[in-house]
């Protein structure tokens, strides 16, 4: 309270030093000019240069510091500059600028001063970074916060007028493979010197006309003197209490010159840090051709993206290096490789109640685990241009990864008490390949050719230990004096995807694009259970039901008819694509499925301006199963849960339709994003259940049963004096049916939540921030079941005595539902030291500063209510260095 109440006196003795100047620009045939750009600047050259943008109406709003003497200047594409002197203590609240035509037609803004603050075009919006920085700022990830429009989330994920940014680059190449945490969180601050966000982005020129590309691209520009030379930093830190050993050691290095670009980044800790985020790490992992949809990878990798503050102990080592050559005026190369592992400890303990038809099972369970991951991935793409009409593109891809685990876990239900020891580990390996082909022919004819190549292999295997029978009459195992299983998987995936478009231009309001492509997959799965006996005997589950040998196919040729019209600011393209499936499955029996289906989409814009526009999107969707679904065989999944495939599954099918709305109003200082997005399956596989007290056995089919999920997200903030509001609503509706002993019902499962906060929007104030998140969730099926959760989170930023920075960050977190009360509280702070112009910084840190123990969650599904408790790093304190070079 004390602190909210400084800031408002604070604010009330600024307002009082500032005067706000509003006014109208147009033509002289009082035609509204949006995008004009309105420039003040001070003859003071201490004080700080303002600036507006004029909205789709023209308006523009300028707040000034009332003892200045500004320069007020208007530009705007094709048009002679007006411009304006306000004296110092001046009355003037508002002015309208009449632009008179200069006769030429210019293609792009050009804006003669000494600072372009934001210059925008059609796709592509400008900001120049000195007109928001204060100096204080590390990396590239506290600059874009200051940036209007442009969010960082926790995760480094970037979003610009509510849009996520998709690619990622620095001086217009790709940065480790377009992610945008490695960026944001290694780009020193002081290297940038602009920031280009382009909407729409497409990285072959001629093909952004067609494409219809939903992209958003971020690319940096850096400063003059930090090309041609290595600049980054290298830190160190090293816990200075208690004496769990805790430290940091981090570098980021990079040379970029006209030609070649080189870019390192490497990382060691065992305080929970993630170098990368799931987005990055799937975005490295994919290796396919972006003009057709991405296939699921083999393997999970989870486990080397997510910050592990949720363990007791980590170790992690990452090392990353980009390279970009350009070898001629036609041909470049991109090569990056990534190498990360990781070692973990991690506690979890639950108190699970599993709902059956007359009664409930409760169970008390102890999982502590120990993981050890290895990855490494070498990605190198080739770009090459024969003409400006004509681009190539060659990926490779070569990736393998490690998983090593050990866990205990102790289950105590009703009436049994068990303790199991799980080993399990995997070797995983995958080559991918594609190759890209686009020839603008002529300004009617383009044409595109994509053909995709992969292969994955996997060969887990799991070994359960436990001192009793465990799954009794679910897996058939022999009497002894202690139990040990054994399972083997061998998992194999080939695929081969092509595709051909052609893209037919009539005129600027009627294009015709056909597509003609082939999606071709086959897999092997092979698995294995035994037990192994005291005596040295094995008791192999292959003759009763265990076992799963099959071969996988499916085949999938496709023609597609998309028509493109343009009627004023209404873009609409309806499409129909025409679908030959073949699916055949070789085990202990051949079955096979042959279906032609038809697919209608439509997709729908109206731009009202350049700042405000709705979307409209529809898509009938099929889909098959995995190759493990199919295996008819039964398959031991964990200590109580067996699985067993079904041979005869048939494909999905889903409606898919979104609605977007999107506006953003720098006159008025809101941002307004919303999403509505409806889904409802007709053919539907869903697992059927049997519970016997905690053990389950679980069976996919196909059901014509109705699943309907809908989800409304918004996003909606506004700036008031020195302050930026945000609220942002979520919804989420899910009703489907499924069966569980034999008994079918409805089942519904919705939360919603609401999100508001507020932040400080002035560069002479602290950053502070405060926010509230309101959440309710409700489960109804054989039972009722609702909690609600309270997230409070603040954050401030305090930098004092020119040299000094002082961060603090608070979150608490409370989940109640009808019976009990949960909540934990984290913080965080720091206190650093840095002299200006200087490349020496200490730090002095703090995570989870009140020493939590644990971290509490409740979550509920068909036929489970979990209440769980995660164990997590204790209080760390320590002293960090870092150097600029």
């Amino acid at each position: 309270m004390r602190i909210i109440l400084l800031f408002f006196l604070f604010s009330v003795y600024s307002f009082s030093q500032t005067t706000t100047i509003t006014g109208i620009v147009s033509d002289t045939l009082n035609k509204p000019l949006e995008n004009a750009n309105i420039i003040a600047n001070p003859f003071d050259t201490k004080v700080q240069l303002k600036f507006a943008i004029a909205d789709n109406k023209g308006r523009y709003r300028l707040e000034l510091e009332k003892e200045v003497k500004y320069k007020v200047t208007v530009s705007y594409i094709g048009y002679k500059e007006e411009s304006l002197v306000i004296e110092p203590n001046s009355s003037l609240t508002s002015h309208n600028f009449v632009l008179k035509s200069t006769g030429q037609q210019l293609k792009e803004i050009v804006i003669k001063h000494e600072y372009k603050p934001v210059v925008i075009k059609k796709d592509t919006m400008t900001f120049t970074i000195k007109s928001f920085a204060n100096g204080n700022e590390r990396k590239m990830k506290e600059i874009l916060e200051k940036l209007p429009g442009v969010e960082v989330d926790k995760k480094g994920t970037v979003t610009v007028q509510g849009k996520k940014v998709t690619k990622m680059l620095v001086e217009g190449k790709s940065f480790f493979g377009g992610g945008s945490k490695l960026a944001v969180e290694n780009i020193p601050a002081d290297a940038l010197d602009k920031i280009e966000v382009i909407d729409h982005f497409n990285e072959v020129g001629f093909m952004k006309k067609v494409s219809d590309s939903e992209d958003l691209a971020m690319n940096v520009k850096l400063k003059a003197d930090k090309k041609n030379f290595i600049f980054g930093d290298v830190e160190a830190g090293a816990e200075i209490a208690n004496d769990n050993g805790f430290y940091l050691a981090h570098t980021g290095l990079f040379y970029y010159s006209p030609k070649t670009n080189l870019s390192f980044i490497g990382d060691s800790n065992n305080i929970g840090k993630s170098t990368f985020t799931f987005d990055d790490l799937m975005r490295f992992d994919g290796g396919f051709s972006s003009f057709l949809s991405g296939r699921k990878p083999l393997t999970n990798l989870m486990l080397f993206s997510t910050d592990n503050t949720d363990v007791l102990e980590n170790k992690s080592n990452f090392s990353a290096i980009n390279s970009s050559f350009e070898l001629s005026k036609k041909l470049s190369i991109n090569s990056y490789g990534i190498f990360s592992k990781g070692i973990t400890k991690k506690i979890i303990e639950n108190n699970n109640q599993y709902i059956l038809n007359d009664n409930s099972i409760f169970e008390i369970s102890n999982h502590q685990r120990n993981n050890r991951s290895t990855l490494g991935i070498i990605n190198t793409k080739l770009d090459y241009s024969p003409s400006k009409n004509e681009k190539w593109f060659y990926n490779f891809q070569w990736q393998a990864n490690n998983n090593k685990g050990n866990s205990q876990l102790s289950s105590i239900t009703n009436n049994n008490s068990s303790l199991f020891e799980t080993i399990n580990k995997a070797d995983n390996t995958s080559i991918k390949q594609y190759i890209e082909w686009h020839k603008s022919i002529n300004n009617s004819h383009t044409t595109t050719l994509v053909v995709n190549n992969s292969f994955e292999k996997s060969t887990p295997s799991t070994q359960w230990n436990t001192n009793q029978q465990f799954l009794a009459g679910f897996i058939p195992l022999e009497n002894d004096s202690f139990y040990k299983v054994l399972q083997n998987k061998k998992v194999e995936n080939h695929t081969v995807d092509a595709l051909f478009k052609h893209y037919w231009l009539f005129n600027n309001f009627n294009h015709l694009y056909t597509v003609l492509g082939n999606n071709f997959g086959k897999a092997k799965l092979r698995t294995h259970e035994e037990q192994l006996l005291t005596d040295g005997t094995i008791n192999d589950f292959s003759n009763k039901g265990f076992g799963n040998a099959i071969t996988y196919l499916l085949n999938d040729s496709y023609l597609g008819l998309e028509y493109k019209f343009k009627i004023g600011k209404w873009t609409n393209k309806p499409g129909i694509y025409f679908h030959q499936y073949h699916l055949k499955t070789e085990q202990n029996e051949t079955n096979s499925i042959d279906t032609f289906l038809i697919q209608p989409q439509f997709n729908s814009d109206y731009e009202f301006s350049q700042a405000e526009n709705v979307s409209f999107n529809y898509k009938l969707n099929n889909s098959f199963a995995e190759v493990s679904q199919y295996a008819n065989q039964y398959t031991l999944q964990n200590y109580n849960l067996v699985f067993k495939g079904n041979a005869l599954l048939k494909n999905e099918q889903f409606h898919n339709a979104g609605l977007r709305y999107v506006k953003s109003n720098m006159y008025r200082g809101i941002m307004l994003n919303a999403f509505v997005n409806y889904s409802k399956k007709t053919k539907t596989i869903r697992n059927q259940v049997q519970l016997a007290g905690i053990n389950q056995f679980i069976t996919p089919v196909v059901t014509n049963n109705p699943e309907t999920t809908w989800r409304i997200v918004g996003s909606l903030s506004k700036k008031i004096y020195r302050f930026t509001l945000k609220f942002t609503p979520n919804f989420n509706w899910f009703e489907y049916i499924q069966t569980v002993n034999n008994i079918t019902e409805t089942v519904e499962r919705n939360n919603q939540n609401l999100g508001f906060s507020a932040k400080t929007s002035y560069k002479k104030w602290p950053d502070f921030e405060v926010g509230y998140k309101k959440g309710f969730n409700q489960f109804k099926s054989q039972t009722h079941s609702s909690f609600q959760t309270d997230e409070f989170n603040a954050q401030v930023v305090i930098p004092f005595q020119k040299s000094f920075v002082f961060k603090f960050e608070y979150e608490k977190f409370k989940n109640s539902s009808s019976n009990q009360k949960n909540y934990f509280d984290l913080a965080n702070t720091s206190l650093s030291y840095q002299k200006k112009n200087s490349p020496l910084r200490i730090e002095i840190f703090a995570n989870n500063l009140f020493n939590t123990k644990i971290k509490v969650n409740n979550s509920f599904s068909d036929y489970l209510i979990s209440n769980q408790r995660t164990f997590i790093l204790p209080r760390l304190i320590m002293l960090n260095l870092s150097y600029k070079l």
